[in-house]
């Protein structure tokens, strides 16, 4: 049975590890060089307010919140005192987003905000078939103190522009594959606007003959 110590230990751990989480709501650090200010045209909506993404037509995202968010290894911080690093997932109900468009570079719209919550930011999600889920792998995290990011591995590099205020243009520096993402306000807010990039289409085949 654990003792006393081991026990009290775990419980401030525990509280350490949400009070990381509220934190990171609120802190946004961002690596630069995965965001270039450039030149992203499109004829977006000028009367539509949202997070929205170019398909055949501009589509809205919808925000998504984590239905859990774990440790991997989870327990060893806490009996180590935050020397060995812990990973955190966030799990997002679900295999697919509702959204799905093309392969290709699709331009994401943040329209008509009065402000941002952070630097935005694409990343990737990784489906996991068995628990019906798709994961965001916040990298590498200690309890103590140190505030979980998205890996940079699973950060997309964009290119963003602001053609006027309150709206700000996103696209991806190279083509997405098929695959499960997300825009984020930062990459520490675990609030996405995932959209999926569904396999192009077969060409049709042509009619026999006769």
């Amino acid at each position: 049975m654990p003792s006393r110590a081991a026990c009290t230990a775990l419980a401030l751990g525990i509280l350490s590890f949400f009070s990381v989480l509220a934190a990171a709501q609120e802190t946004t650090t961002f690596d630069s060089a995965l965001q270039a200010p450039s030149t992203v045209t499109a004829d977006y909506p000028r009367d539509r307010a949202g997070i929205l993404i170019l398909s055949s037509d501009w589509v809205s995202l919808s925000n998504e919140a984590p239905a859990k968010t774990h440790l991997k290894h989870g327990l060893a911080p806490t009996f180590t005192y935050g020397i060995a690093p812990a990973e955190a997932v966030s799990d997002y109900e679900g295999l697919h987003a509702q959204v799905q468009v093309e392969p290709g570079r699709p331009v994401i719209c943040i329209c008509h905000l009065l402000s941002l919550p952070g630097n935005p930011a694409l990343v990737i999600l990784h489906p996991n078939a068995k628990k019906n889920v798709r994961q965001l792998d916040g990298g590498n995290l200690h309890l103590r103190g140190k505030i979980a990011e998205a890996e940079k591995a699973d950060l997309i590099p964009i290119n963003v522009s602001q053609p006027e205020n309150g709206v700000w243009l996103i696209q991806p520096q190279q083509d997405l594959p098929p695959g499960e993402y997300a825009l984020m306000g930062g990459t520490q807010n675990l609030s996405i606007f995932p959209f999926t990039v569904a396999p192009a289409s077969p060409p049709s085949a042509p009619p026999g003959k006769h």
